[in-house]
């Protein structure tokens, strides 16, 4: 957790419950950019030092707003990394080679289990990004904000079962797609 000075005891509160409720949100839509955890850490930590910054500008009764402005936050910030990152391309490059030593035959084997891993990770987050919205959004409601179908079925506009069988259905679609690109 991040440590910060607030002037009053309203702020602090305010700043770890938006913490406490937009991490999970956050680390999600950083993982769209960049999938070393080390660095997803270090920018979750950057992107929640602009939030406590701007806390003022956050109305955290109003959840649909609070969730896409640190969603804005987190992508601009990402894409700012991601574009500082290119320019020193040689700097990436030594850190790499330092990160991951080719020695040993155990060291190659965990790249490559860590490579496929980040793979299939992609594959899945490409897959879910080209299902349609009314299914998309359920599955990112329940397994990335952890809301429950009751509070899913409030934001849109539906009903609990409808998001069940949503979910469901969303389920069945990614585990088609994503066997039909490993058959």
């Amino acid at each position: 957790m991040i440590l910060f000075v607030f002037d009053t005891e309203e702020e602090r509160d305010k700043f770890i419950y938006i913490y406490d409720k937009y991490k999970k949100t956050a680390i999600y839509t950083i993982k769209l950019f960049i999938s070393d955890n080390y660095i997803v850490e270090d920018l979750l930590q950057d992107i929640f030092i602009i939030i406590a910054k701007n806390l003022q500008k956050i109305d955290e009764t109003d959840e649909k707003r609070t969730r896409n402005y640190i969603i804005t936050i987190t992508r601009n910030y990402c894409k700012s990394h991601l574009r500082k990152a290119a320019r020193s391309k040689e700097d990436f490059i030594e850190e790499v080679e330092e990160s991951y030593s080719f020695s040993t035959s155990q060291n190659r084997e965990d790249i490559l289990d860590g490579i496929l891993h980040k793979e299939s990770y992609q594959r899945l987050v490409d897959e879910i990004k080209q299902l349609d919205d009314k299914y998309r959004i359920a599955l990112e409601l329940k397994y990335i904000t952890g809301l429950d179908d009751v509070q899913i079925a409030k934001i849109v506009g539906t009903t609990k079962k409808n998001i069940q069988m949503r979910i469901y259905r969303a389920k069945l679609m990614l585990r088609k797609r994503l066997e039909d690109l490993y058959v």
